[in-house]
């Protein structure tokens, strides 16, 4: 029924190898679509009577595993609950990434919630943001219509948390394996990241941040006998004046320094015992400090936290506190230190830039445009997700957007 053409990709240069690119990712999420869009009509089938079922449908004639058509299936009943989602779906507007994101957002809801979801709003969503902003909407949503939704979701994470070990004789190494929620998370790992910089700085040798470095500070920590053990730990939350005094409101922001959402009760618990700082916002944006100090200052730094979780280069995931704040004009060249001169990047990141050659330019909404050394476009980040993201005006499509030099 359909002819995949062969292309030899031998002569081709960049230009051509992207383009092509792109179209077989689009034709990828038209393909995708139309699996999700046979399942729908599998299921149609089936509720006239006819003896036919989306799992059975979708595991064809032994095409696939069992395990890959369970999946399409699952995406099949996620599209089911947003019946505007599969024009979208076999255009190529919207890909299983924003399918994924309806099935894993609406799995703790109960039927009433999912009732209650604006499913054409969702359709819409889907059809005009990239799968992360997509998801990141979403979830706004559904917090909307769930006030606790936030803390049913911690409580579960609490419930899930577990600490595994065992000694491997066959490599002679103890081992260990677990998860925990995001709070206790942040804590433990916060320990370890600070009390590993000390035990760095005392070293006589250069010592480079890394597992092994983590499991000394780890042992230390939990061994230690001079009362350490006694002391709170360390970690940073990040939410709005308005939500400490009055609770949940529509641009709620409540998560850990690292970027992982809390529920509103653990924010007022860990407030009973922290000291808070102010951060005051002009113009949606933290005040800076101009030229008095040359190095990022604690309040910059918190300032910064209102706004980033992370590296700020496109897809880095490392936390806020792996990162180094870099000057964007530098401070040789008359740079200062606003808010909008300052941007955090990694050790890896911090190097390509200095070392490295690249060049960054910091964009007003604070999305980074990025250049290779030899002034190839590398792909750009989006603004920070720190704060609420909010859909753009319908007359405003951003999927697939390209930001130009």
């Amino acid at each position: 029924m359909f002819e995949v053409p062969v292309v030899d990709v031998g002569g081709f240069g960049e230009r051509e190898l992207r383009s092509l690119l792109s179209a077989v990712r689009l034709a990828q999420r038209r393909l995708d679509g139309l699996v999700v869009a046979i399942g729908l009509r599998a299921e149609e089938l089936s509720a006239k009577g006819e003896a036919v079922s989306a799992p059975e449908v979708l595991l064809g004639e032994g095409e696939v595993r069992g395990l890959t058509a369970r999946r399409e299936a699952a995406r099949v009943s996620a599209a089911s609950m947003v019946p505007g989602l599969v024009d979208g779906l076999t255009s190529g507007q919207v890909g299983v990434d924003h399918v994924d994101s309806i099935l894993r957002r609406t799995k703790p809801l109960t039927d009433p919630e999912r009732e209650s979801l604006d499913a054409s709003g969702v359709a819409a969503d889907a059809s005009r943001l990239p799968a992360d902003t997509f998801d990141a909407v979403l979830k706004r949503r559904i917090e909307t219509i769930t006030p606790d939704a936030r803390l049913r979701d911690h409580g579960a994470k609490r419930e899930a948390s577990e600490f595994r070990h065992w000694f491997d004789h066959r490599s002679g190494m103890g081992r260990f394996s677990g998860q925990l929620d995001p709070e206790r998370y942040e804590a433990l790992t916060g320990a370890i990241d600070q009390h590993g910089a000390l035990l760095a700085s005392s070293k006589n040798e250069p010592t480079a941040r890394s597992a092994n470095l983590a499991v000394e500070a780890l042992v230390e920590l939990v061994c230690s006998s001079d009362g350490r053990r006694s002391r709170l730990p360390h970690m940073v939350v990040v939410t709005d004046h308005e939500t400490l005094r009055s609770g949940w409101h529509a641009a709620t922001i409540a998560q850990t320094s690292d970027g992982h959402d809390l529920p509103l009760e653990s924010i007022s618990r860990l407030a009973c015992d922290a000291t808070i700082r102010r951060v005051t916002v002009g113009d949606d944006m933290p005040l800076g400090t101009g030229r008095k100090y040359r190095t990022a200052t604690d309040a910059q730094w918190d300032a910064l936290r209102t706004l980033h979780s992370s590296c700020a280069w496109v897809e880095c995931d490392r936390p806020l506190s792996w990162c180094q704040m870099h000057h964007i004009l530098e401070w040789e060249h008359g740079g200062h230190g606003e808010i909008d001169n300052l941007v955090p990047l990694c050790n890896r990141h911090h190097h390509a830039v200095h070392e490295g050659k690249w060049t960054i330019q910091l964009q007003p909404d604070r999305s980074l445009r990025i250049w290779r050394p030899n002034g190839q476009r590398h792909p750009a980040t989006g603004p920070p997700t720190r704060r609420p993201v909010t859909p753009p005006p319908v007359d405003q499509p951003v999927h697939d957007q390209v930001l130009s030099r």
